[in-house]
Formats: C-alpha cells, sequence, structure tokens
C-alpha cells in the first residue's frame, strides 16, 4: 500500500494563521520577528501557562473547523491521491471530542477521500512515538513540522520528512518547505 503518514497543523493546515487571528480577536498581539519559536509564549511575550491555556481554549473553539489549507498541500495531496496514495493523520489537538469531529470534517472538506485515518489525540505536549508505533516497519513516509515529532518517526524508523518553519530549523534529517518540493523530490519517476 502507498501509504503517507502526515501530521495536521503545519503540514496541511495552516494552524499558525488561524491561531494568530484568533488570538488578535481575543486582544493579544504577536511580537514582530518571532518566527524562529513554536512557544506560543515567545511569540506573545506571555506567560508559558497561559500560553497553553489559550491554545487549549482555540483547539475547541469552532474556529477549529474552519483552518485554512497549509500553503500547497490541497493541490498536492490531490496530485497524490490520483496516483494511488492514502493518508493517515496524526493530530494532537486536546481531547475534546467535538474539536475531533470538527478537526476531520475540516480535512475532508478541504482534501476530500483521501484519509484512511484521522488520529485526533489530547495532548500536544506529548509524544507521538506511541500513535507510530503502528507503523514501524512499513517504511511509510512521515510528515510532521515539530523536530520533537519528526524525531519520533525517526525513532520507529519512518521515512521522515520536517516541513519547513523557521521554529525547527535544528532538524537535521529531511527538510522540504513545500508539497511541491515533497512531491519533486520524492515521488517524481
Amino acid at each position: 500500500m502507498k501509504k503517507i503518514v502526515t501530521d495536521c497543523d503545519g503540514v496541511l493546515l495552516d494552524w499558525a494563521f488561524a491561531f494568530d487571528v484568533w488570538m488578535r480577536e481575543q486582544g493579544y498581539f504577536r511580537i514582530p520577528n518571532t518566527d524562529q519559536y513554536f512557544d506560543q509564549s515567545k511569540r506573545y511575550g506571555i506567560p508559558e501557562a497561559e500560553a497553553l491555556e489559550q491554545v487549549h481554549m482555540f483547539n475547541q473553539t469552532g474556529a477549529l473547523g474552519y483552518i485554512p489549507a497549509f500553503k500547497d498541500s490541497v493541490e498536492y495531496v490531490t496530485k497524490l491521491a490520483n496516483e494511488g496514495w492514502r493518508f493517515d493523520v496524526v493530530t494532537m489537538i486536546g481531547k475534546d471530542k467535538y474539536a475531533h469531529r470538527l478537526r476531520k470534517i475540516n480535512l475532508q472538506h478541504l482534501f476530500g477521500d483521501v484519509f484512511d485515518e484521522i488520529h485526533c489525540s489530547g495532548d500536544f505536549t506529548k509524544s507521538k512515538k506511541s500513535v507510530l508505533e503502528k507503523y514501524k516497519g512499513t517504511n511509510y513516509i512521515w510528515i510532521d513540522d515539530r523536530v520533537d515529532y519528526c524525531k519520533d518517526g525517526d525513532e520507529v524508523g519512518l521515512k521522515t520528512f520536517c516541513m519547513d518553519w523557521p521554529y525547527n530549523r535544528e532538524y537535521n534529517g529531511n527538510r522540504v518547505s513545500s508539497w511541491k518540493e515533497l512531491y519533486d523530490t520524492t515521488f517524481r519517476s
């Protein structure tokens, strides 16, 4: 089976853009030139506990059902699906069952019937390794934007790609800046 296992936020969807819009609506403004930080407390100049609370709140709002696609993800996921590839999504957005449903609806609306599984998990501060273990030995492709989650994929033997963002430049493995780059370097004959 031709399978790609992928993260959602920062890979399929532009969570950071949607979160910034939502935070402005809550009265928070991002500090300029903070793209190199994944930590929202550094991006907004607020205590870490407050930043985590805002992330948890956002991930339980209806906004989760309307996060736009990331860059060229729709075009190239569709192209890969038309070439016989299927997708599993592993996303860590919290425990709220309604948020999980909105996440699935949004993905299916944007990408169509390309997913075999959309695994929504609880705590985004935890490792994805336990979820990725089921893919061990498959040589499937794994795409994420977080360094720790990319390393989880490496540890279980997946062919890992890190979607390039300023906050993950310390990852030394395979890196791509878009789905087009992934397609051109990995899937073209």
